[in-house]
């Protein structure tokens, strides 16, 4: 079943014949005969599932246009036979009572439309990035607004659909969707059939949510020297994958593997799952990164665009024109800015009142705790 919905997606990203479709599931390790995708496309031979809300996005609302033309002209047809017909017409069945209660108008797809786009892709590389894939979890929480933004265009591109951002009191950047058809894309596997459509695509998302861009100084010298750009991965096949696209990019990443680990963060202890890092350095793979992925999330393509404009500048001017820009804190580049407020330090003063005390002492201690 899961090949075949496989081949249903790849045919409607791409409206490949079956022979094409066949070699790409083979790349993507699924094992079918190409008789078996012959049946599955020219003879509707369909294997017998429950449409997911992939497939229901995806196929719902043309089926349901199909089922109130053909009621309107064959007001004879039951909705046995509709449903007959819109499955022969279909890469997906629809069940007959679903049929029965659309032409009775008790009802219509409740169902998030998706249209295939090269935006899909972008989605995609959000999806095993940044966005809350838990099934009761619901859209995307970053920090960075122009992100947040950018991704509601391509929400709405794939979908007609553009979910509202909202800031919350921590300062983070909201979307509420629920796209459950996005989260069946990562819970089925079917997520690499996006990325093998629309590579790309898939990448500038994954950079927006879980990439960086530094420069290599030598502070001894005051020389900015090199750059490098990172991708931290948490999911080893998201890895390989991701790695894999990067060379076919001639940007040929290094492999950093980091173990699971435990840190005190915000006054907890924390514990961190294994992670890889693919980081690729110099001018020229900087270039050639922004040129076919680059950044859309706001201060990395700050960033970018900074140490683009200042490559051909001596080592040392590098550095100068970085530092003025940028400046470390707790071990990070942040821009310049104002620094954020420490609260204010308090004396406390503990009394032990079985020590008599006199009228004036008293008005005196008075004064220090007002203070």
């Amino acid at each position: 079943v899961l090949a075949y919905r496989a081949a249903v997606l790849l045919r409607m990203l791409t409206g490949w014949g079956y022979r094409r479709v066949w070699r790409a599931l083979r790349e993507l390790g699924y094992n079918v005969s190409v008789n078996t995708l012959r049946h599955w496309f020219h003879h509707g031979k369909k294997p017998r599932f429950a449409p997911t809300a992939l497939e229901k996005s995806l196929f719902y609302h043309r089926a349901y246009e199909l089922a109130l033309e053909a009621s309107r002209e064959h007001p004879e047809w039951g909705h046995k036979r509709i449903a007959s017909y819109i499955s022969r017409r279909l890469l997906v069945k629809v069940p007959p009572l679903t049929i029965y209660f659309w032409i009775t108008g008790r009802s219509e797809p409740n169902v998030t439309p998706v249209r295939p786009c090269p935006a899909l892709g972008y989605l995609v590389g959000v999806l095993v990035g940044d966005y809350t894939r838990s099934r009761v979890g619901k859209g995307l929480h970053v920090r960075d607004r122009e992100f947040a933004e950018y991704y509601a265009g391509m929400y709405e591109e794939v979908t007609g659909i553009r979910p509202e951002v909202h800031a919350d009191e921590r300062g983070y950047w909201h979307t509420y969707e629920s796209a459950a058809w996005l989260k069946e894309l990562w819970y089925s596997g079917l997520w690499k059939v996006a990325v093998l459509v629309y590579p790309v695509e898939f990448l500038k998302g994954l950079y927006d949510s879980e990439g960086t861009v530094a420069p290599k100084i030598d502070n001894k010298r005051g020389a900015l020297d090199s750059v490098y750009v990172s991708l931290t991965i948490g999911n080893r096949e998201v890895k390989d994958l991701a790695k894999a696209l990067l060379h076919e990019l001639s940007l040929k990443p290094r492999e950093y593997y980091e173990p699971p680990r435990r840190r005190v963060a915000r006054g907890r202890v924390m514990e961190f799952g294994e992670c890889w890092y693919l980081r690729f350095y110099g001018w020229g793979r900087l270039e050639r990164f922004a040129e076919l992925i680059g950044f859309r999330e706001g201060k990395r393509r700050r960033r970018l665009e900074l140490l683009l404009r200042i490559r051909r500048l001596p080592p040392r001017l590098r550095y100068e024109e970085w530092v003025r820009r940028y400046e470390k804190r707790n071990g990070r580049w942040v821009e310049r800015g104002p620094k954020p407020r420490r609260a204010p330090r308090t004396l406390t003063f503990n009394f032990c009142w079985s020590i008599p005390l006199s009228q004036h002492q008293y008005k005196t201690c008075l004064l220090y705790t007002s203070d």
